[in-house]
């Protein structure tokens, strides 16, 4: 039996107008069946009755979803929130987000010693530098924060996961169907602060950049030495204002966990990154491309739910 291509725009925009419907309506009733799952699995995994306290069945799933967070970022630069953000079943969110955050920073300093020949922070004739974004993106921040406090974030959050499902699903169809030449200091400092705007009210600011530097058609090499630099600026300087403004978050409960799963992570990384040297351009832009759909349909649950 012959595969159906979809390379063809008759067959690849009806491909992706039914796919759009049939989340529309299979949204609501996967968000309810989530919900009571994610209850079920808490009460199955939670041995302790106290708040910010679990059991060992809750650190082995924290662990095992955090070295599955390490492999695709190590994999791919970036993806590791998306992934992670499962622990919030099992922490409280102001338990998990910095602790996510963190290890998250420890994950893109371990991939970026791996691969340190790539990790360009200046621009040079060869090679486009991190620097501009790194610039825009903590120019956006503090747009993004006022946005999640004054406005209805899961509303901004769906517009952009509908966004990079779409992007995603369209590149993946249609390779070819979608290229850019902007490029330059100022190009990237602006998509540096939508990045920085994104993430200040949904955590993936890293992903405007991603869609960015993939309609510019940029190879992997280039793509993480811009991408990993601007997260790991953006996570160190989130850590430091919840430092300043919540250091109460900073508890022995959250250093007991970032000691026991920070090996999980870091065996995660290096696996990853193993994996990423295996891939070529093409392949590394499909994997990529399919983290983007993940983080996106995450985007929209995390608004629906």
């Amino acid at each position: 039996m012959r595969a159906i291509t979809l390379r063809r725009p008759s067959v690849a925009i009806p491909a992706i107008v039914l796919l759009a419907i049939a989340c529309v309506e299979v949204t609501p009733a996967a968000s309810q069946f989530g919900t009571v799952a994610a209850q079920a699995f808490h009460s199955f995994v939670s041995t302790s009755r106290h708040p910010g306290e679990m059991g060992i069945g809750g650190v082995i799933f924290v662990a095992l979803a955090l070295f599955l967070a390490g492999v695709v970022s190590g994999l791919a630069g970036f993806a590791f929130s998306a992934v992670a953000a499962c622990i919030v079943w099992l922490l409280p969110p102001l338990q998990a987000v910095p602790l996510v955050m963190l290890l998250s920073a420890c994950n893109q300093l371990l991939s970026m010693g791996k691969l340190r020949q790539e990790m360009t922070l200046r621009t040079t004739a060869q090679r486009e530098g991190a620097l501009p974004y790194i610039i825009g993106g903590v120019a956006g921040v503090p747009i993004g924060v006022e946005l999640l406090r004054t406005l209805p974030a899961h509303l901004f959050s769906a517009g952009l996961g509908a966004f990079l499902v779409a992007y995603a699903l369209l590149m993946l169809l249609l390779p070819s169907a979608l290229r850019i030449r902007l490029s330059g200091p100022k190009a990237a400092a602006a998509v540096g602060a939508l990045g920085g705007v994104a993430g200040g009210f949904s955590g993936f600011g890293a992903s405007v950049l991603i869609v960015y530097l993939g309609l510019r058609g940029v190879g992997k090499s280039e793509t993480r030495g811009i991408t990993q630099p601007y997260i790991f600026t953006m996570q160190l300087a989130s850590l430091g204002v919840l430092a300043i403004t919540a250091s109460s978050i900073f508890n022995i409960f959250f250093w007991f966990m970032w000691a026991m799963t920070l090996p999980a992570v870091l065996l995660g990384s290096v696996t990853g990154v193993a994996l990423y040297r295996r891939l070529n351009d093409t392949n590394f832009r499909r994997a990529v491309l399919i983290l983007l759909v993940v983080s996106g349909a995450s985007l929209l649950a995390k608004a629906v739910v």
